[in-house]
């Protein structure tokens, strides 16, 4: 057990780290591209988690889905934290994704890999939306457009709604401090009220990027290119992501740059948990759509 980073929560049950908060698992011993459900699987998975309460413990989850649905599969987990979203730049987050572009290049040039791409909320949006950005200024950005064939939204996109993005600020928060003092509890509030009131005013006066920014970016052919399907899976019980929302972003998905879509519901499951919900479900679907199954959407689907 190894402590990824500083900013990590707590060491991850995972081979050394690759960089800050950055994980590279190779396939299983004498696995082959072939997932539990069937079919051929993808050769490489990269995974971009969520910010509030992704905890080692909930992430590792995903990580053993991942691992025994598609054992054949390289696996690059990549961690988000608070920094990335609320103190460095676009320039500063993608350095810190080099390790994990160096990663995927290699992939890229020394064989022909089909990838799978899933991103959790908001926080995974803006990780995956600079990764893809990073690559698209090597020469392997049109390889990655080409063998990308799965993009797996995760409890995203939301809105730009000031209530859900202080929610999922406040959930950051170290768990130490649920059983601190009151003062101290109040402190960490009114921390996260203050960072959250300025990143709001800074994207409103146009000097820092918005929600809307990024719902626009991730329909964005230039970004993941055209070929790849795209899976979004929510939960009508999330406080923090509208399923409204998510149902738009797909249909401008679809109708708009005319990828090919799908959407699951999930009852009660909170945001970023829908595993806790129905697991089984959950990796159906994700083994379903990357083998070419139809799904249900948009007007099947009921908010």
């Amino acid at each position: 057990m190894r402590r990824s980073h500083a900013e990590g929560d707590e060491p991850l049950s995972a081979p050394p780290p690759l960089g800050n908060n950055i994980f590279l698992f190779e396939p299983a011993d004498n696995a082959s591209a072939t997932g539990s459900g069937g079919g051929s699987g993808p050769s490489l998975i990269i995974l971009c988690t969520w910010l509030g309460g992704a905890t080692t413990r909930r992430i590792a989850k995903y990580v053993e889905g991942y691992r025994a649905s598609f054992p054949g599969a390289t696996l690059i987990l990549i961690r988000t934290v608070l920094a990335d979203i609320t103190a460095r730049s676009f320039a500063a987050v993608r350095s810190r994704l080099q390790p994990a572009q160096d990663a995927i290049v290699q992939a890229l040039q020394s064989q022909t890999p089909h990838i799978l791409l899933h991103m959790f909320s908001h926080g995974g949006c803006n990780t995956a939306i600079q990764l893809a950005e990073s690559l698209l200024d090597t020469d392997a950005g049109v390889l990655f457009h080409d063998r990308l064939c799965l993009v797996v939204f995760d409890c995203c996109p939301g809105n730009t709604s000031f209530d859900k993005a202080f929610r999922a600020a406040a959930v950051s928060l170290p768990p130490a401090l649920s059983s601190a003092s009151l003062p101290l509890r109040a402190l960490g509030t009114a921390a996260v009220f203050t960072v959250v009131a300025t990143v709001t005013a800074l994207q409103r006066a146009g000097l820092m990027a918005s929600v809307s920014d990024m719902r626009r970016q991730l329909n964005d052919p230039t970004l993941f290119g055209r070929r790849a399907r795209r899976l979004y899976l929510f939960s009508r019980a999330d406080t923090m992501v509208d399923p409204i929302d998510v149902r738009s972003h797909a249909q401008l998905a679809h109708e708009e740059a005319g990828y090919d879509v799908g959407l699951v519901a999930f009852r009660e499951a909170a945001h970023c948990a829908l595993l806790t919900e129905d697991a089984p479900k959950y990796w159906r679907a994700i083994r379903g759509f990357w083998a070419g199954e139809p799904l249900p959407w948009l007007d099947r689907v009921k908010l």
